[in-house]
């Protein structure tokens, strides 16, 4: 009976409000990240526009848990770079609940209604990067891949984009290849890039480039062959193949389970053999269909995280076959499991015999300080700030003790630093540069 008379009581107020001229406004809707985050800039929210949140977030998650604190925040990227990125968390309708991040950085979280639902949001500029975990009653949620977000635009010039007039070279579809002898079973797609200008009488001064996880440089703006065709035809780089070559897997054993990827073990291992599959299985069917320059000099290989790092082991381990580097973002970071460090105590001791086939692409800075005479390489590296930070390392910090160690051993290298985050975007954007300063030289 009271709630019938607390209604009337509410319905009368707002005829006697609608008679007197006054305007009742509608709860706001509610259908985008940004919605949300234009009402969080009030200090208070009105029921009817905590309710629409609440309603849109529950949309937006369906049954998801978000009390585990492991769930994807929402994002609204912007066209000027940058964006919105909205929080949600279910948590005691009394508890301190926050969002925290690296750099000392806290974004406390508002309660909708009483249903413990917490929700926060935050404007982020280009360039600018959030590994975060929630915090409730100064405790941390456990956090996860989903737990980070970050944003990058960068303008590809002129020499990454089609021009008019410019002629094409052709993108040969190589189909499957499965390994016989270094990885046997493994299969991969692969693809050779032909120049527009390439004749076999030109095999001499025909350059090649190998590029590992091919299938990301061969579409859209930016990519390899929309550079090579631009460069190519303005005499900016030589006559040059590129050979865009993925990294392999296993058929799945039953029709209900997923190929097995091979691409740790053949990117992440830093021996001989990925840059011995490449001379053996791979790179004699490009020579006899394509011919191109014998040379080492004459040859670069390329690659993003592990495929950067690989290109250098590639490099590193076989310099009568590579001669120069292009690594964006490269995981120099040691990919060891942790029973694989010595232990000393009175059980067992692992010697440092057993230690050294361990090493991993964290140990080149070392080796590359403490080997003479020098190999003879010419590096490019690029990787950002915004990098990766994990338990295998942090990558901005492993890219800059590469460039250490180079400087410090008398190599030609060069290492461009950026704000970005562990993508290949902003070596991509710089790519027509980068293809230049590479071929230069011996």
């Amino acid at each position: 009976m009271q709630t019938i008379i607390q209604r009337r009581h509410a319905w009368w107020l707002v005829w006697l409000l609608m008679a007197s001229g006054a305007v009742v406004a509608a709860p706001p809707p509610v259908r985008s990240v940004e919605d949300v985050h234009q009402l969080l800039q009030k200090k208070e929210l009105s029921a009817e526009e905590a309710a629409a949140i609440g309603e849109y977030l529950q949309k937006r998650y369906r049954k998801e848990n978000l009390s585990l604190g492991t769930h994807r925040h929402l994002l609204q990227r912007l066209a000027e770079g940058g964006g919105i990125v909205v929080w949600a968390l279910k948590a005691p309708a009394d508890a301190d609940v926050s969002v925290v991040a690296e750099k000392g950085r806290r974004w406390p979280m508002r309660r909708l209604g009483r249903d413990g639902l917490w929700v926060a949001s935050e404007k982020f500029p280009n360039f600018s990067s959030v590994h975060y975990r929630f915090d409730v009653n100064g405790k941390r949620l456990g956090g996860g891949r989903n737990n980070r977000f970050g944003f990058e635009s960068y303008t590809f010039g002129p020499d990454s984009l089609p021009q008019p007039g410019v002629p094409r070279g052709k993108l040969v579809d190589m189909g499957t290849h499965t390994s016989k002898r270094y990885y046997p079973g493994a299969q991969r797609h692969w693809w050779i890039y032909v120049p527009a200008q390439y004749s076999p009488d030109k095999a001499n001064e025909t350059r090649l480039l190998v590029v590992q996880d091919g299938e990301g440089y061969i579409r859209g703006d930016g990519n390899v062959c929309t550079v090579l065709d631009n460069l190519i035809h303005k005499g900016k780089v030589p006559l040059t193949i590129a050979v865009f070559v993925n990294p392999g897997h296993f058929p799945p054993s039953s029709p209900k389970r997923k190929p097995r990827s091979n691409r740790s073990n053949e990117y992440d291992t830093c021996t001989p053999r990925y840059a011995t599959f490449l001379a053996e299985e791979i790179l004699p069917l490009v020579q006899q269909k394509y011919p191109y320059s014998k040379d080492p000099w004459d040859h670069a290989i390329m690659g993003a995280s592990s495929g950067g790092s690989c290109a250098f082991t590639a490099a590193w381990h076989r310099n009568d076959l590579f001669r120069r580097v292009i690594s964006f973002v490269g995981s120099f970071c040691d990919f060891r499991p942790l029973d694989a460090y010595p232990r000393y105590g009175k059980e067992y001791v692992m010697s440092g015999d057993d230690f050294g086939p361990w090493k991993t692409a964290h140990d080149y800075p070392a080796l590359i300080r403490k080997t003479e005479p020098r190999r003879e390489l010419k590096v490019f590296l690029q990787d950002g700030e915004n990098d990766l930070d994990n338990r295998l390392g942090n990558w901005f910090l492993n890219n800059q003790r590469m460039a250490a160690a180079l400087a410090y051993a008398g190599y030609d290298y060069r290492f461009v630093a950026g704000k970005g985050m562990h993508s290949k975007r902003h070596g991509m954007a710089i790519l027509p540069e980068i293809l230049k300063w590479i071929w230069q030289g011996p």
